[in-house]
């Protein structure tokens, strides 16, 4: 028995041994040297790092002043970020932010409230967007509670400051270097600091190991998983895909017409998301025939979504009333109502047409009166995908119900001109943002070239403005979608949906209904 147990426990040891040694030279699986990294692909160059400077941005104002609120991923109800709490005074006049004691920039610099009143009144001074801030009384600093008190309830404001545009910034460290300095190397209140920048093609970030977020739907309220994060310019649509299929980028945006190649690739996970905007046709009401509202109507039955939908290739949601799902104050029951009050119906459509004295007195399929054929120009813009395509569907349309529709396409700028001067007959248009108070520049009588107003619009989109409650909200702007719908000034026509991707080895992201996506959980 001795003998035995003595010749086993060499044996023994030696297994234990060589099993040691096979680990030490890697005979389990490494921890994966990029499961650190996070590497982001986006389409364009940015005017900036300054948030505060730029018109456009994306994740990398995200990365370096984060937004102090922002909404829950049902875009109903606003949470804290970078503050710990947020609420409203009695009145809804004020936005009480109360921000932790230990809060700091991401150089590791304190940031107290007076820093933070000091960033958006520096934010008010030069931001092309400070007119979001125009009902804005005061700010009151108490310790690290910040209180912004309006004029008004602003209820058409908390978008604002949910987004990216709010992010807080280092203006000692801005007045120091300069604007334009800063907006090569800005500072903020992120969850990563800027360590390059090289424009054309990237820039990088060092993870921020102060960080906190107090968004109540993620589990992570400390520093992100990775220690770097990239973000790579890649204008090119497949070059992006390519690079996403080899593993070099982690996330990026996707073409509509690659996602299917995207969801038939094991290793990738696709992400659809509504707009939250909408592409609809504008009729100028100054101008005959389109000042008589069965003339609009008219056309409006004779618009046939799915078509339009078949020619965008399924990547547009048909839309009847004013909002997209994505957007605050949607109302699901209102859409509803709309689509079944006013379906594709081209028979309704030659009915009204021949009410309003129309008929094809010479049998070529054009509909005249008094000897002149009914002929329109739709306006649309070059360089628009949808437009580009929507334009021709809508063109034959209207033929098939006796309307002669010839498209002419410009640019940008001198589409605008013509609309604001009044000099177009009906022109497609599109608009991106997530409160429905975007159309108070549309519709309310204050403006300079609203499409079309009425008493009634004017107090649903005041209204629209104070009411702080989601709920009243929802119903005063599916109030308004029904009174639109009624008068016809517009034809809402669809949203489109936005396309994201990533490597299916990254976990963990939270993505909101419009899309936006939250990464304190993700990990490798």
């Amino acid at each position: 028995m001795r003998a035995v147990k003595r010749s086993k426990v060499p044996t023994v040891l030696a297994a234990i041994l060589a099993f040691a040694l096979v680990l030490g030279t890697g005979g389990c699986p490494r921890r994966d040297p990029q499961a650190d990294k996070l590497v982001i692909a986006v389409s364009a160059e940015l005017d900036g790092m300054d948030i505060q400077q730029v018109y456009t941005a994306n994740i990398v104002q995200e990365m370096i002043s984060a937004a102090p609120v922002v909404f829950d991923l049902k875009n109903e109800q606003l949470v804290p970020n970078v503050a710990e709490s947020i609420s409203f005074s009695p009145d809804g006049k004020s936005i009480i932010m109360v921000f932790p004691d230990d809060l700091k920039f991401a150089d590791g610099d304190p940031v107290t409230g007076a820093d933070i009143k000091a960033a958006y009144e520096r934010y008010i001074e030069i931001s092309p967007y400070s007119g979001d801030w125009a009902e804005l009384e005061r700010i009151d600093v108490d310790g690290q509670q910040v209180t912004l008190v309006f004029k008004s309830p602003p209820a058409n404001f908390v978008a604002s400051l949910a987004s990216m545009y709010s992010g807080i910034v280092d203006v000692e460290l801005a007045r120091s270097l300069g604007d334009e300095a800063f907006n090569r190397q800005a500072v903020g209140v992120g969850p990563y600091l800027l360590t390059e920048w090289v424009p054309g093609s990237h820039t990088t970030f060092q993870r921020n190991p102060h960080w906190r977020s107090f968004k109540p739907f993620v589990r992570n309220r400390g520093p992100w998983k990775f220690e770097t994060v990239t973000v790579r310019i890649i204008p090119d649509a497949l070059t992006r895909l390519s690079e996403l299929e080899a593993g070099t980028v982690d996330l990026a945006p996707i073409a509509p017409e690659h996602r299917r190649r995207v969801a038939e690739n094991e290793d990738l996970v696709l992400l659809e998301a509504p707009g939250a905007g909408q592409t609809y046709l504008r009729f100028n009401l100054h101008r005959a025939p389109f000042g008589d509202r069965r003339f609009r109507e008219a056309l409006a039955y004779a618009v046939n979504r799915d078509e339009l939908n078949l020619a965008l290739d399924d990547a547009v949601g048909p839309l009847w009333g004013l909002l997209s799902p994505a957007q605050l104050a949607f109302s699901a029951e209102a859409e509803a109502e709309l689509r079944a009050k006013r379906p594709h119906d081209p028979e309704r459509a030659r009915q009204l047409l021949t009410e309003l004295g129309y008929a094809d007195a010479d049998g070529d399929g054009i509909l005249d009166k008094d000897g002149v054929p009914l002929k329109i120009t739709l306006l649309s813009t070059v360089g628009v995908h949808a437009h580009e395509m929507a334009a021709p569907v809508l063109q034959r349309q209207f033929q098939l119900v006796g309307v002669d529709v010839a498209i002419e396409e410009q640019g940008r700028p001198y589409v605008i001109g013509r609309v604001r001067a009044n000099d177009y007959d009906i022109s497609l248009a599109a608009w991106s943002w997530i409160d429905p108070d975007i159309w108070y520049f549309s519709f309310h009588s204050s403006q300079p070239n609203p499409i079309w107003t009425s008493p009634e619009a004017d107090r649903l989109l005041e209204q629209g403005r104070r009411v702080m409650d989601m709920a009243e909200r929802t119903a005063n702007y599916a109030e308004l979608s029904r009174r639109v719908a009624e008068e016809v000034p517009i034809i809402s026509l669809f949203y489109s949906y936005s396309y994201t991707a990533h490597r299916r080895t990254l976990r963990g992201l939270h993505v909101a209904v419009d899309g936006a996506i939250h990464y304190e959980d993700a990990g490798k």
